[in-house]
């Protein structure tokens, strides 16, 4: 009996070694990647080792995944949409639904490039950070300097790493500036001025409570025998009338809507399968 009953367990222990396999080689292939995908051939082969390992460093210090990404051809229809649709798409064909990375989208077909992020890179990433990225490597990118340009971007991803994940809004002297948020600071004030006022009152009350016999007031203390008199008045209301006048607000017309956000902010999307967050600029 004792050993059918170890003969189960051994079964089981190898039943959830084999269940458990799939999932280990799931993490190994969608783990951390470095990969330099240069469909349009726009890195020169001497600068592609050089540009490998300086994404590989950075993925290496961040744990993130971080591509570099060229193309000469987006598909059908050649829109901004369908660029960022292609940016998330090739983003998911090597580093999987849902990841943390972060990609760089050098576009050559109709010079929108990209930067599509995903996962915790959302958070980090911020629409503001990404154009200030933009910012730092468009120049390159119109001058068709894209080595330097994909260089920039990898540099740029691990100091926003070391910057934590985006909780700002504007810069100043060059430094990223803290956001204060007058209108919680002061519901905090409200708060905690009522609740030290709450503990005041209880504590005066429990020190006069303790000294002092409140006495209930009674008739006797207050009227005078044969002093009070009752009178009866009758109201009599013919109707009531009520007129209600129905005034229709004026809506705003049209379809579509702008709304602006907040520098700290990152707008997210769901691509085929995934959510990603990114910005992308016209050359």
């Amino acid at each position: 009996m004792a050993k059918k009953i170890f003969l189960i367990f051994i079964s089981s222990l190898i039943a959830a070694a084999f269940l458990c396999f799939p999932a280990a080689a799931d993490d190994q292939q969608y783990g951390p990647k470095a990969l330099l995908i240069d469909m349009a051939d726009v890195i020169p082969a001497e600068n592609e080792p050089e540009l490998l390992q300086k994404i590989t460093s950075a993925v290496e210090k961040t744990g993130f995944s971080i591509i570099v990404s060229s193309t000469n051809d987006i598909g059908s229809p050649k829109t901004d949409a369908r660029t960022v649709a292609y940016a998330d798409d090739l983003y998911e064909e090597y580093c999987g639904k849902d990841t943390d990375g972060i990609l760089l989208l050098i576009n050559c077909d109709t010079e929108y490039d990209y930067i599509s992020t995903s996962g915790v890179c959302i958070n980090y990433f911020s629409d503001y950070r990404i154009e200030l990225i933009l910012d730092s490597i468009f120049d390159d990118l119109v001058a068709h300097r894209f080595t330097k340009a994909a260089e920039t971007f990898v540099k740029k991803a691990e100091y926003y790493y070391d910057q934590g994940k985006a909780n700002h809004q504007q810069e100043i002297l060059g430094q990223e500036v803290d956001l204060y948020d007058f209108s919680a600071a002061f519901i905090r004030l409200m708060f905690f001025t009522g609740f030290a006022a709450l503990i005041v009152s209880v504590s005066i009350y429990s020190y006069y409570a303790s000294h002092y016999k409140l006495q209930a007031p009674t008739t006797q203390n207050y009227m005078l025998k044969d002093s009070l008199y009752f009178t009866r008045k009758n109201d009599v209301f013919i109707g009531n009338i009520t007129t209600r006048i129905y005034s229709p607000r004026s809506s705003s017309s049209g379809g579509g809507h702008s709304s602006g956000h907040s520098h700290h902010s990152s707008t997210h999307h769901s691509s085929s399968g995934g959510r990603h967050g990114g910005g992308g600029r016209h050359r």
